[in-house]
């Protein structure tokens, strides 16, 4: 790999490339071309994803992958700069990965409106390294398991209200999310286990006044509709007052909205710093993985950042690796990597693989195989099928269960 010293003279870069990066070409250590000849997976195209994407275009990292199955909604349009001028419901991939080629058409973008266990599994083979914007708990540690299983570094980072927080994972090298598996959030707020009966928790009758309003209007309420938003508070109050009587405040029409209509509160100024964070660590990230030894950027931050955008400081989280994670520990489940014809089925390829690793099979109670890449969970697959015929794809992931010892393994196609 060149220096920073042959930006100006790389043939791989154009005239046009030079005059638009000339900036960031003069800084030390720099390194345009290896970044035109980077990828990053971007999964979550929201208030980060939007940042990230635009941040590492107008760096010049030359293939970006865009994953993302959600649709714009009115809410998007002050927090999201790539979808102004977009219209509503229309696919957030699909749209960013325009904006972001006219803002420089000399990298590649390519944008999936799809789940990330949808994605062509090659796809997590071929990129340098993975970049988080999801809001949701299941896509992070999907995406952390490719991760791990693909020996790809993760740059993960979330919101909530003014405060942020950023973790940078180089699979065994530091903890992954399932060496410290994220909490869910307390869904029983608004549980399934409150629909009938005396409501158990003030935050119940909120949900009682929702079924209510659907039951009177067979509907949906509009929280942004003054009547229907009326009928819920003075509902849900009602209730309070009957159920809850010790209870001294009455639930304001902010605190129906966020219970009802139920979206972490976020502003575009802590999105902004935690992108930018998340995009810095990219572009040294990529100077360090792909660089000669004398042309590494900077020191990796390894550790867990938290960031309070109300004091506007910053605080660092060792995080170290969990040696009974299921994912990386000495306990994991191991993955296996084999190259294998098409035309063979299921159970020849287990046999044979059992023979060769020393796993015992009950022949009476053979193995379950799953497939565990799909958004549509776990798939049963036929053994006796040939494996052209169970739409496994190449670099898919399957789990098999159920040998003698109740051992389970990865496996990983090559085809």
């Amino acid at each position: 790999m060149s220096s920073n010293t042959d930006n100006f003279t790389s043939k791989s870069l154009t005239t046009e490339e030079k005059k638009l990066f000339d900036r960031q070409l003069r800084l030390p250590g720099w390194n345009q071309e290896l970044l035109k000849n980077s990828s990053v997976l971007i999964a979550g195209i929201g208030g980060l994803g939007v940042e990230i994407a635009k941040n590492l275009t107008m760096a010049g990292v030359g293939h970006l992958i865009l994953v993302d199955m959600d649709t714009i909604e009115y809410s998007n349009f002050n927090r999201q700069i790539l979808f102004i001028g977009a219209k509503e419901g229309s696919y957030k991939a699909e749209t960013a990965a325009k904006k972001l080629k006219e803002i420089n058409p000399y990298i590649r973008i390519d944008h999936y409106n799809s789940a990330l266990e949808d994605l062509e599994p090659i796809i997590y083979q071929q990129v340098d390294l993975y970049i988080s914007g999801l809001d949701s708990i299941n896509a992070r540690i999907e995406l952390n398991r490719r991760a791990v299983h693909n020996r790809k570094p993760l740059i993960d980072a979330g919101t909530a209200a003014y405060n942020g927080h950023m973790y940078c994972i180089i699979p065994y090298n530091n903890a992954c999310l399932d060496c410290d598996p994220l909490q869910e959030r307390d869904l029983d707020e608004l549980g399934a286990c409150t629909l009938v009966g005396n409501p158990r928790k003030p935050v119940h009758c909120v949900l009682q006044a929702t079924l209510q309003f659907e039951e009177n209007f067979k509907r949906e309420p509009d929280v942004y509709n003054d009547s229907d938003l009326k009928f819920l508070v003075n509902d849900a109050n009602t209730r309070m007052k009957k159920y809850f009587p010790s209870e001294e405040k009455d639930f304001t029409a902010d605190q129906i909205v966020q219970l009802v209509d139920n979206h972490e509160p976020t502003v575009i100024t802590i999105n902004a710093v935690m992108a930018s964070l998340q995009s810095q660590e990219v572009i040294k990230m990529l100077h360090n993985i792909k660089s000669l030894d004398h042309n590494k950027m900077g020191t990796l931050q390894l550790k867990y950042i938290i960031y309070n955008g109300l004091t506007s400081k910053f605080y660092e989280i060792e995080k170290p690796r969990n040696p009974d994670c299921a994912l990386c520990g000495k306990n994991k489940i191991p993955l296996f990597k084999i190259k294998v014809s098409n035309t063979i089925t299921l159970q020849q390829l287990i046999s044979k693989f059992a023979e060769k690793k020393n796993y015992k099979i009950d022949l009476e109670m053979p193995p379950n195989v799953f497939k565990i890449d799909s958004s549509s969970g776990m798939e049963e697959l036929d053994l006796n099928k040939p494996i052209k015929d169970l739409n496994i794809r190449n670099f898919e992931t399957i789990l098999v269960m159920g040998f003698e010892e109740e051992e389970s393994i990865y496996i990983q196609f090559k085809m």
